[in-house]
């Protein structure tokens, strides 16, 4: 299938903060551009590794990532300003050169990629949307597959972790009707354990603390 005949979906989230002081408003202005994602401006062959995290929150396990893989490329998608901002802050902090950030729909990320470029793809703890009226706004969907399918090399990874029932068996039917990815998971326990020792994101601490045990999926690109 043509990527392009894709139709196109929309990451829906909140954009920008309730509040935002006159810090937060110059971060954003001053220091965001030197981070902000230019597809065109990027040499892929520099990297062996490119690696994209939808929307990263507060940027927890995007910092932590691209702090113990500093020769790999990290993108991030995030509309929420807040989590932006306190990314950047921590970008700073610790002198990164290795992130890149987007501050709108991640699918015009994905649209605009080569093909095969992407080893892992990172979509932690996404908005389940619980109301049935609104199932139709969760990202992990036939078309959302097919367009991650074109960006991620042969046997790159789809990484997902999700608190939320209805939203894991939805998952996990999508991908099954696409038939292009494999689930790894060897056991109960593979199941519930996280891919590798990552920090707690804010919504993983915050599903816990509810009482709700996050599980983590990981799946594999295979060509048919």
């Amino acid at each position: 299938m043509n990527r392009n005949s894709i139709r196109t979906e929309k990451l829906h989230g909140r954009k920008k903060s309730r509040t935002s002081s006159q810090k937060n408003q110059q971060i954003y202005k001053e220091i965001f551009p030197k981070y902000k994602l230019d597809i065109n401006s990027i040499n892929f062959n520099q990297y062996n590794d490119i690696e994209l995290e939808v929307g990263f929150g507060y940027g927890e396990h995007l910092i932590w990532q691209a702090l113990n893989h500093p020769n790999k490329l990290f993108l991030g998608a995030e509309p929420f300003r807040s989590g932006v901002i306190n990314t950047i802050r921590e970008i700073e902090r610790h002198k990164l050169n290795n992130i890149r950030i987007h501050d709108d729909n991640v699918i015009d990320i994905i649209e605009n990629l080569p093909n095969e470029i992407l080893s892992s793809i990172f979509i932690l703890f996404p908005d389940p949307w619980p109301k049935k009226r609104h199932h139709k706004r969760r990202f992990i969907s036939q078309n959302n597959l097919e367009k991650i399918h074109h960006v991620l090399k042969n046997r790159g990874r789809l990484v997902l972790a999700t608190d939320h029932k209805d939203y894991l068996h939805s998952i996990l039917l999508n991908v099954n009707i696409n038939d292009q990815f494999e689930w790894l998971c060897e056991n109960t326990d593979h199941f519930y354990s996280k891919p590798y020792e990552f920090p707690k994101t804010k919504y993983e601490r915050k599903a816990i603390k509810n009482g709700r045990r996050p599980v983590y999926l990981t799946f594999e690109k295979i060509n048919l």
